[in-house]
């Protein structure tokens, strides 16, 4: 015990992400079997940056002769966590937000973050709003039961928008997705920058692909 116990070294106690510091401390304790109480207890106190320990300083003087670990995480909880009203006013001012450089992936993962496991249809929506208009036309009726195929039709639209060639092409599919684009028959050479006949013929309902194609989100096709 004493021997592991030397060698941890807990972070700094990130007063932004609480619970996700105590995820990552408790972890290190079952590493090490770290189960004493007193030593968890300690271990936290000494991770308090001055501004912190500062804020609980009654908690720090006086703490229960039992549970100290799990009194002292509650109070740390209570005060920087945040709350249900917290989370909610985040959720709804992430529709002002630009994507900018970020992946689509990133921001759903905020986002459940926050939403702490309830998602809805305007969870749904803040999410959309945050895509640009193209991808959000495309990602409009998507399913959102599995929010990791969420992110990952997300991320690659976001990643086929990016390459050169492709934008004009979906910019057009915006204006109609049912109008197929210069059409090619199935003998047709698909040349580099160019879609195939299945994603020329059917959009983003086309279920397979004849590579080379740039179809954006084209891998989520069956290749042929």
């Amino acid at each position: 015990m004493a021997e592991n116990a030397v060698s941890l070294k807990l972070p700094t106690f990130w007063t932004s992400q609480p619970e996700v510091w105590f995820t990552q401390a408790e972890a290190q304790f079952h590493i090490r079997n770290i189960t004493a109480d007193t030593t968890k207890y300690y271990y936290v106190v000494s991770a308090l940056d001055q501004p912190t320990a500062s804020r609980l300083l009654d908690v720090l003087q006086t703490p229960p002769a039992e549970d100290k670990y799990g009194h002292l995480k509650q109070q740390l909880l209570r005060t920087f966590a945040l709350t249900r009203r917290d989370r909610s006013a985040r959720l709804l001012n992430m529709a002002s937000i630009s994507i900018g450089d970020r992946k689509p992936s990133e921001i759903l993962a905020d986002m459940r973050s926050l939403a702490a496991g309830h998602t809805c249809m305007l969870f749904e929506e803040i999410f959309l709003r945050q895509m640009p208009e193209d991808i959000r036309l495309q990602m409009a009726q998507q399913d959102f039961t599995d929010l990791d195929v969420v992110a990952e039709r997300a991320d690659a639209l976001w990643q086929a928008r990016s390459q050169p060639g492709n934008i004009n092409k979906v910019t057009q599919l915006k204006r109609n997705p049912k109008q197929p684009i210069n059409t090619p028959k199935d003998s047709d050479t698909v040349s580099k920058g160019d879609w195939c006949f299945y994603h020329t013929k059917f959009g983003s309902k086309a279920k397979k692909c004849n590579w080379p194609c740039s179809f954006p989100g084209n891998a989520l096709a069956t290749a042929q």
